[in-house]
């Protein structure tokens, strides 16, 4: 116990895994822990491993538990008083009977009234949620926030809001219906109080964190709100909701960037049949364009597969000229339509490796590694073709998004290097990034776009 705090109990709040200070934003376990009382305070630990307090001294610990983080918790959960454990998120949700030998009680679904929900019976309880206050910020330092996005350099601060929680949608690949299959909106007041609260932050830019914010019947009120901060802000949309009407509002209130689903472009969806004109309109009105795309291990698990798969990646990207594109490998999540079709593929140990850049469907590792750095590279190779400098923006501005990608290809270097190491019977031959051999890139759909980003790379 710290000195001068005979007799005060605490609540320890932590995620697991513990929350990558290179990338991230203010952890949602800030919107589950109840406020101080006389007897009673309530802290954010960075580290679970590092608790300045006696356990004698703690009433509860609160645990936020992704899949990455399963193993780290149960580890850490087995040398703890279960009796003072409460875990929540997105794995005690979806497989809750998995956390019920580790915890007092197990939290589903979303929660902003702690009390009340642990004081219901049994060890699995549904999250109560009663908009009644804010989250926790002053729990937690808002420059350890981080975010690889178009423009924010990186001591600029970032913040984020949730105005609502939950998806109606029911995509096959996602398990945000899993937490959440309904529209849990705010009240416009309770959105208000938050950005006053934010106000002291000094915030330039503003993650709007709802799964399709667009999507409830106020959000051009709440829009007003946050625009009220000042900041640059950027969210989640669907296609279909960006009308023109709608798009013209978002950039008169502060929107600078929308963030769009492009998917598997093997797939269709029908949320994407308008995603040419929606494109063309947030241009129109000089928004940036966010298009993160899903890639599937196993229909790119050849050469011939994979140039095919990119080629037709980095047209859509000549056609839809986003600003900003971001890769995920497809993650089956158990739950979800898909995951029938793929649980055969994964084991227990790739649960670590569900963050959206391995590629753990694939199990050989000189493919996997293939498949991770093709990835990179046809992203890298969009943003320095001399088709993105010219149209789009230029690239190498020293913003989070070119530092990280200049972090990303010096990792891909050390990762190749020590595997032909290790392989030298197989070394693993990739596409150059700086050298000027274009029969490096066998494909000939992807050779022109190759040789502008070689071309202009070479006249920096």
């Amino acid at each position: 116990m710290k000195k001068g705090e005979l007799g005060m109990k605490h609540i320890i709040a932590m995620t697991f895994p513990k929350q990558n200070l290179n990338l991230g934003l203010e952890p949602s376990i800030l919107t589950v822990v109840p406020n101080d009382t006389d007897d009673v305070k309530v802290h954010y630990a960075l580290d679970q491993n590092n608790i300045e307090y006696d356990d004698k001294d703690v009433l509860y610990y609160m645990c936020s538990v992704y899949i990455t983080g399963m193993d780290e918790f149960f580890k850490w959960a087995s040398t703890h008083d279960k009796n003072k454990i409460i875990t929540g998120g997105y794995e005690p949700t979806i497989n809750p009977q998995e956390f019920v030998d580790y915890s007092y009680k197990v939290i589903t679904g979303p929660c902003d009234s702690f009390n009340e929900t642990i004081a219901q019976e049994g060890t699995i309880v549904k999250g109560i949620t009663n908009n009644w206050r804010i989250p926790r910020y002053d729990l937690y330092d808002v420059h350890l926030n981080q975010q690889i996005i178009p423009d924010k350099e990186k001591d600029d601060v970032v913040t984020s809001i949730n105005t609502s929680q939950g998806c109606p949608f029911n995509c096959d690949f996602c398990c945000s219906p899993l937490m959440c299959d309904h529209i849990m909106s705010k009240p416009s007041s309770l959105v208000q109080e938050e950005i006053d609260y934010l106000k002291q932050t000094g915030a330039k830019y503003i993650f709007i964190r709802d799964e399709n914010f667009p999507l409830q019947k106020d959000w051009k009120e709440k829009l007003d709100i946050i625009n009220q901060l000042g900041a640059k802000i950027y969210l989640f949309a669907s296609s279909n909701l960006c009308t023109e009407q709608n798009v013209k509002y978002m950039k008169e209130h502060g929107v600078y960037m929308v963030c769009l689903g492009l998917e598997d472009i093997s797939v269709k969806y029908g949320k994407n049949k308008e995603l040419d004109r929606t494109c063309e309109l947030l241009h129109k009105y000089g928004i940036d364009v966010y298009l993160s795309f899903i890639v599937n291990p196993l229909k790119v698990n050849t050469d011939e597969k994979a140039n095919d798969f990119y080629a037709r990646l980095l047209e859509r990207f000549t056609e839809l000229k986003p600003e900003m594109v971001c890769g995920n490998f497809l993650m089956p999540f158990r739950g979800t339509k898909i995951w029938d079709d793929y649980k055969d593929y994964v084991d227990r140990e790739d649960f670590k490796s569900y963050d959206s850049k391995s590629a753990f469907l694939e199990k050989d590792p000189y493919r996997r590694l293939k498949d991770e750095y093709d990835m990179f590279y046809y992203q890298w190779l969009y943003y320095n073709s001399k088709f993105y400098q010219d149209n789009i923006r230029k690239f190498n501005v020293n913003d989070t998004l070119h530092l990280r990608f200049e972090e990303l290809k010096d990792e891909f270097d050390e990762k190749i290097k020590k595997y032909n190491e290790a392989h030298p019977e197989k070394p693993l031959i990739v596409n150059g990034l700086s050298d000027n051999d274009e029969k490096e890139v066998k494909d000939v759909k992807v050779k022109k776009l190759t040789r502008n980003a070689i071309r202009n790379k070479s006249e920096e």
